[in-house]
């Protein structure tokens, strides 16, 4: 069956946009802001219960408080939803940054998947799974390198999914079509990134910015796309046909 539904748990952030450069007074005054660059997670229903990424804020940060917060606000963000940490089957972890990997174990009974080269590479005890496989109804790996050289994305088919809003004295349902929904990790740092076409390539294990472009083109059919560290947005620049929304 195809995906039943998805869910941003957490929104993260970025510390640096599209037109800023890394000034240690910027950073700075970023992190007393309260940007703590974390990724964003996001939960997919099907036949398995699948949780992309762990979001992991302050990574430089490397303090026993730190830990414990992090741990405590994801808790929190799933409770939102109505789920636990036990809840989950499958940890999908687009590639190996502590900002996408770092409440990993709070998850100690589901499975944890990753591409083959992040799970031959490390650093987290992961099992490997082919480029264009299926991992659930409705979800594929695609391997995007660019940003790093492990780096994968998923690819979501959903059914038709409806939002009903309360009104006094009434409901309003919302439908929504068919969908293919890219969770697109750092392959995509952000929509004002993917407007741009700009790699996020401040890491040190950062490939190079055509791989990165080459990745971006197996996720362009994408409908809609969640990106690395921001909210789920519209595919603005995919070409549409007719009458479709």
């Amino acid at each position: 069956m195809p995906v039943e539904s998805i869910k941003i748990i957490k929104q993260g952030s970025l510390i640096l946009d599209t037109f800023e450069t890394p000034e240690s007074g910027l950073l700075a005054l970023k992190l007393l802001s309260g940007v703590g660059g974390g990724s964003t997670v996001t939960y997919i229903k099907t036949d398995y219960n699948i949780l992309v990424d762990t979001g992991f804020d302050y990574e430089i940060d490397s303090s026993p408080q730190n830990l414990v917060r992090n741990h405590q606000d994801l808790i929190y963000a799933l409770e939102r939803f109505s789920l636990t940490p036990d809840d989950i089957d499958l940890v999908f972890i687009t590639h190996g940054h502590q900002d996408h990997y770092g409440n990993l174990e709070l998850f100690p009974n589901a499975e944890v998947l990753s591409s083959i080269p992040l799970a031959r590479k490390g650093p987290i005890i992961s099992k490997g799974v082919k480029d264009g496989s299926s991992i659930a109804d409705g979800v594929r790996v695609v391997y995007t390198p660019g940003h790093t050289f492990e780096h994968a994305s998923l690819l979501l088919e959903t059914k038709k999914m409806r939002y009903t809003m309360g009104t006094e004295g009434a409901g309003r349902v919302m439908g929504v079509r068919e969908l293919e929904v890219a969770i697109a990790g750092d392959a995509v740092a952000s929509s004002a990134h993917y407007a741009a076409k700009k790699s996020w390539n401040y890491n040190e294990d950062f490939i190079s910015d055509q791989m990165a472009l080459d990745s971006l083109k197996k996720i362009e059919t994408a409908d809609y796309i969640v990106p690395g560290h921001g909210n789920i947005f519209y595919n603005f620049l995919k070409p549409r046909s007719p009458g479709r929304s």
